[in-house]
């Protein structure tokens, strides 16, 4: 009996993990406890026991269940070798909304045909940028990421942005500043072959060296906290490249402020750039929205998007 989903593969792979630590032959299996274990139904589990059964690696006794006829090493690879193209899938289902419940493992391998390896992966870099967190019990949660959370968040950062240029004993990297403003004009000259992550970098990195140098630990975090928010924006928005283009000379000429410390028209110029970068996000949000939905773009494995257009960064 061959097993086709991702379920039934990561059952698998857990009893073989287990069979191979900690048991002996002859050892009953209780079906109930591996699937309470998994949060899952004992039917999958069922199946599975089944299937381990033909092959000889179990035995099926009438009235008395499943016992270990031999035992068995963990397979050392899970299914397939793509997270960051999982990474992608998931970001996008988060910002449609689709993800607002707490969802248990098996129930995200199932939905992704995705291995239990990686989804753990993926669970993991989403769990260190605070996109997610174990629910109690068992199961995930995902942050609330959708158009409210991202109005909110430019409502923030046009708030606190300009006011952290304004605070007292601000200080500018300049090393750091001069460098990252080559890195712009690099990539301005070269804006249409830009890779998309590139240009969602070099955007973070200009919010998170603004904050820094108010000196204080909570505006760095904060930056980086809506920069995460934002990340998961562009995974279904189109790269407007004219926009990019008057995006990144905006941080340029902000940028030219802070070095001269020229702190009030700094934080002027910032909140206009991040006016201008809302209002560009959501005059588009509805529409770019409607083709993921209705599924006109794609992504392909190297994570960028199969259509032409692209979206704004701020």
């Amino acid at each position: 009996m061959a097993l086709a989903t991702p379920l039934q593969t990561h059952i698998r792979n857990r009893l073989r993990e287990r069979f191979s630590a900690g048991t002996d032959v002859g050892d009953r299996i209780n079906e109930a406890e591996i699937a309470a274990e998994l949060g899952i139904s004992r039917t999958p589990v069922r199946e599975v026991l089944t299937a381990m059964a033909a092959e000889g690696v179990l035995t099926y006794e009438p009235r008395r269940g499943f016992r270990i006829l031999r035992l068995t090493a963990p397979i050392d690879a899970e299914g397939d070798d793509t997270p960051d193209l999982l990474d992608e899938r998931v970001m996008r289902d988060m910002a449609l909304g689709a993800l607002t419940s707490v969802m248990s493992e098996s129930a995200l391998m199932e939905r992704y045909g995705a291995s239990h390896g990686t989804l753990q992966s993926t669970l993991r870099r989403l769990m260190r940028d605070h996109l997610v967190a174990p629910a109690l019990g068992r199961g995930w949660v995902f942050t609330e990421v959708g158009p409210a959370a991202l109005r909110d968040s430019y409502r923030f950062r046009q708030i606190v942005e300009p006011a952290s240029i304004l605070a007292d004993g601000y200080a500018v990297d300049v090393a750091a500043m001069e460098t990252l403003d080559a890195e712009h004009a690099d990539a301005l000259a070269g804006l249409d072959a830009a890779p998309r992550r590139r240009l969602f970098d070099l955007d973070a990195r200009f919010h998170e060296l603004v904050a820094r140098g108010a000196g204080i630990r909570y505006l760095v975090d904060a930056s980086e906290w809506q920069n995460n928010i934002r990340r998961i924006s562009e995974y279904i928005g189109f790269i407007r490249l004219e926009r990019i283009r008057a995006s990144m000379e905006e941080h340029r000429g902000i940028m030219a402020a802070l070095l001269k410390s020229e702190w009030h028209y700094a934080a002027a110029l910032m909140r206009v750039h991040l006016q201008i970068s809302a209002d560009e996000t959501f005059l588009h949000l509805e529409q770019d929205l409607d083709r993921v939905r209705d599924g006109r773009v794609t992504l392909n494995e190297d994570g960028e998007h199969a259509a032409a257009s692209r979206s704004s960064t701020s």
